[in-house]
């Protein structure tokens, strides 16, 4: 008699499968994208204490992972992204290197072939842009000018933003033939400083540096996209996505499974 013993069992709402599926898949992806936020800086030193703009962002990444399983997806993220936030000094920093990493656990797959699946993802990216702007500051004789009290002066600052950037998703996707649809809420959170400096000048005979604390205006938001699978071994994906409200962008990649 012959005994044929299932591939697949369910325990619970997530499935278990001793099929290839449970293989360790590294992956490469190139992604290219645009991002905007508002986000406000608090310091006693800024008049009114908040400064309120938006953080304009291009960002070209490389990401190297390892799937396993279709469960659990780790990875590491690395590349170039550019800052401009009109309304800190008109700041423009070019493109500087970024970096981070993250983590998305598929916690329930549908008992089917390309069925639904519920996901969580936690991800983090950093990087540090410099720029060269023009304030205006207050004549003081902390500042360094007594002869003209409590009129403003332009001065040429350095200006340092850190950007760390946090992120949890909830989300959802099924497969639709070479097509998968899927979307979620997020949570986000930036965590930055400004580093403001200026020395001596024709106005000012003191020093000056004022360090504000970096933060979102929204943190709640929702994203959607697309995977096209361009193979039929599902090796060749194709990749975009959008995401709304706590952050308005637009992104688009490419990745290869081997």
């Amino acid at each position: 008699m012959n005994i044929t013993l299932p591939t697949a069992a369910v325990v619970g709402s997530l499935v278990l499968s001793a099929s290839p599926v449970w293989a360790l898949k590294p992956y490469v992806q190139l992604n290219v994208g645009a991002y905007s936020r508002d986000v406000e800086e608090k310091d006693a030193s800024i008049v009114g204490n908040k400064i309120f703009g938006t953080a304009d962002s291009t960002r070209i990444m490389a990401k190297l992972g390892l799937e396993y399983g279709e469960i659990l997806d780790v990875y590491f993220q690395g590349g170039g992204a550019s800052l401009s936030i009109d309304e800190f000094n008109n700041y423009d920093a070019p493109m500087d290197w970024a970096y981070g990493g993250g983590l998305r656990f598929t916690f329930y797959r549908a008992p089917y072939r390309d069925g639904l699946r519920l996901f969580v993802e936690g991800n983090y990216l950093r990087y540090t842009s410099d720029d060269t702007v023009q304030i205006e500051q207050n004549c003081t004789g902390l500042s360094g000018c007594p002869t003209s009290p409590d009129n403003f002066f332009p001065r040429q600052a350095k200006e340092t933003i850190q950007w760390k950037e946090y992120a949890v998703l909830l989300g959802a996707s099924a497969r639709f033939y070479e097509a998968r649809p899927y979307g979620g809420f997020r949570l986000s959170k930036v965590d930055g400083t400004d580093r403001i400096r200026a020395g001596p000048d024709s106005n000012f005979t003191t020093p000056f540096q004022v360090t504000p604390d970096l933060k979102e205006q929204d943190n709640f938001g929702i994203f959607l996209g697309l995977d096209f699978f361009l193979d039929r071994a599902a090796k060749t994906v194709l990749n975009f996505q959008v995401s709304l409200i706590d952050q308005d962008s637009i992104e688009a990649g490419i990745r290869r499974t081997f």
